[in-house]
């Protein structure tokens, strides 16, 4: 509700971007592609989702449609070594658009980044008034040369 986005934004709270949802069955689905542009990152301290534990981890900051969300992960995986996210992070810079979608392999998820490709926007066409088009039959040009009335046999020097 527009509302509660107006107090989120005056109390400067940056809602969350949500690539996965919970689904009443159970288990997970994701929300499909979201196309976002990276403004910042940062590490910070969050609580692990897995053990509950106060972890090291970063938080993504992206604008999409225009609204700033972020996206927190911790640095490192389950096993102690570097999240493939920041991995994948790492090849791009702020202002970079990127796309990420959760996608399922097998019984695990994971979240897929990539480069957005470019969109070609056309431009929209420029508005034409029907006096600004020439009417060429009712201009008059004078008469052609000589050389043009000349037979077709004839050499012209």
């Amino acid at each position: 509700m527009e509302l509660y986005k107006e107090i989120l934004r005056k109390a400067n709270i940056i809602p969350d971007l949500h690539l996965v949802r919970k689904k009443e069955g159970g288990g997970t689905e994701g929300t499909g592609p979201h196309r976002v542009k990276i403004i910042d990152a940062k590490v910070c301290k969050i609580r692990d989702y897995n053990t509950g534990a106060i972890v090291y981890g970063s938080k993504l900051l992206v604008e999409e449609n225009g609204e700033k969300k972020k996206y927190t992960f911790p640095l490192k995986n389950e096993t102690g070594e570097i999240h493939y996210l920041v991995k994948t992070l790492a090849d791009f810079k702020p202002g970079d658009e990127i796309v990420m979608e959760f996608k399922r392999e097998g019984k695990r998820g994971f979240i897929d980044v990539r480069l957005a490709e470019k969109e070609e926007i056309e431009p929209e066409p420029a508005e034409i008034k029907e006096d600004d088009i020439p009417i060429i039959e009712s201009e008059n040009y004078g008469n052609p040369p000589p050389e043009f009335d000349a037979e077709e046999d004839s050499e012209v020097s």
